[in-house]
This record gives C-alpha cells, sequence and structure tokens, in this order.
C-alpha cells in the first residue's frame, strides 16, 4: 500500500476545513470604489490622491458624483503637479469586467477639471525623449512665462550629410480636442539662414502635440489656458469643488491601495 508523506495529508485536510467551513469567504474583498481607487494607483503612480464619492459606486459601473484630487500623477509620460476633477453620471463598464487595463468609461454626463504642469517636469519628459524617425529633436527644452512659452532645441537633419541645427520657438499654446495641447501662434529662428522653410515646419510638426491627457480614464473637457512664471493651468469652463461623502485617501509610500479604508466625512 502506498503510503504519503504527513504534509501532504495535512495540507490535504486544511484544503478540506476552508472549503467546507467557508473560511474563504471571510478573506476581504475591495469595494467598487477600492477597485477604481487601486486602478487609479496602478495606471497614474500619483504621489497622493484624494477620491470622493456621494455613495459607493454599484458594480453595474455606476457613478453619480466623484470628486478627486490627484498630485503628482503620471498621464502620457508627464508628471501633472496637480489634476482635481469633478464629474457625475458617469456609466462604467460594470465591475466583474475590470480587468487589467481597468474600467471603460460608456458615459458621462458632465466632467470638470483643472490642472497645473510645472515646466521642470516638462522639461524632464522632453529630455527622455528624440521626436522623430530620421530627422529628429534632441535636447529640447522650454520655459514658461506669462505671455507664452520659449522652448529651443537641436534638430538633425540627415541629407546628403548630418545637419545639427539649433532651433528656437517663440509659442503661445492651444487646446485641441478639449484634452492635448498644442502649440500655436508661434515664430522660428534657426541658427542658420539657409535652411528651408519645409524642415523647419517638419521639425515644429514632430512636437505636436506637446502634451496629450487622452490617456487619463475619463474624458477631460478642458477649455482655456494660463501662464505664470513656471507653470500653465489647464481649466474647464467651471471650477470642480469637493462635497461631502465617501472619501477614499492614498499617499505613496504609507498606503496600502487595497485596503485603504474609506472614510465617512471629510
Amino acid at each position: 500500500m502506498r503510503r504519503f508523506p504527513l504534509y501532504f495529508v495535512i495540507c490535504f485536510f486544511i484544503t478540506l476545513l476552508v472549503v467546507n467551513t467557508g473560511f474563504a469567504a471571510t478573506l476581504p474583498v475591495m469595494t467598487p470604489g477600492q477597485k477604481l481607487q487601486y486602478h487609479f494607483i496602478k495606471q497614474l503612480d500619483p504621489e497622493k490622491m484624494v477620491m470622493i464619492f456621494d455613495e459607493e459606486p454599484g458594480e453595474e459601473g455606476y457613478i453619480r458624483d466623484i470628486y478627486m484630487d490627484l498630485k503628482g500623477a503620471v498621464i502620457g509620460g508627464v508628471r501633472i503637479k496637480s489634476l482635481v476633477i469633478r464629474g457625475s453620471g458617469i456609466q462604467l463598464s460594470p465591475v466583474h469586467t475590470w480587468g487589467e487595463d481597468g474600467p471603460e468609461v460608456e458615459q458621462i454626463l458632465n466632467i470638470h477639471a483643472k490642472g497645473i504642469i510645472d515646466e521642470n517636469d516638462i522639461n524632464q519628459n522632453l529630455l527622455q525623449k528624440e521626436f522623430g524617425d530620421d530627422d529628429h529633436w534632441h535636447n529640447l527644452q522650454l520655459d514658461i512665462h506669462p505671455g507664452g512659452i520659449y522652448a529651443k532645441g537641436y534638430y538633425l537633419v540627415r541629407m546628403l550629410f548630418k545637419l545639427d541645427i539649433l532651433i528656437e520657438i517663440e509659442s503661445r499654446l492651444k487646446i485641441v480636442d478639449f484634452q492635448q495641447i498644442w502649440l500655436d501662434q508661434y515664430t522660428v529662428r534657426v541658427n542658420r539662414v539657409d535652411i528651408p522653410a519645409f524642415i523647419t515646419e517638419k521639425a515644429v510638426s514632430q512636437i505636436q502635440p506637446l502634451l496629450d491627457l487622452s490617456r487619463f480614464v475619463f474624458p477631460l473637457k478642458l477649455t482655456s489656458i494660463s501662464y505664470d512664471d513656471t507653470s500653465i493651468t489647464l481649466s474647464s469652463s467651471r471650477e470642480p469643488e469637493p462635497f461631502d461623502g465617501i472619501i477614499y485617501q492614498y499617499e505613496k509610500g504609507f498606503s496600502d491601495p487595497v485596503v485603504c479604508s474609506p472614510k465617512l466625512k471629510r
């Protein structure tokens, strides 16, 4: 008769105990709000985040009212100093369908947002990129000032020989499709007067859009841009305001995103 090691016998009886007593059912289960919080933490890697619901989202994915305040979130490779959002009438895909990519937005009634982006964070992203293929930018940086932006970088052109062109751009910014930031009303200076205009036009086109916030799960509706000495502020037509409700809080390095519990008052 074959004998099984004592270890396997013990494991077998423990398994029976778990199944028969329903012990597994006592393990913590994440609420829809916690699942959404976990998705934002995973996708945006914020330094801090506050989410407020007027009521816990349903398993069907409906959110009646939500407020979000994110500090240091990363969207499209760019750190966003501050992003505040208020949305209502949001229908997401059912919670049981949320996979690695999180929920899909099926319908949204209203959304208002305000974002602040520092020039240091934009430059950090630009320095890590090379725009274009054969002809491309490198060492591109920008400086934000109350009148717009000043950008300077080198554009490497491959024709019969390689030519590294210093290009300077003075520009305003505009919002395209409510979520993308493009150069607008710009003037271009180059360190060589014999460069054909089509080369500088191609160079500028490779930067566009300068910022793309369309990867955020909620479709933002930004309508205005303002500038100060070191940052730009992107805003919707209305300021997003917080409200009293169920609060989920997270701070990087201090909170466990899975078990972060809701607070009932602000």
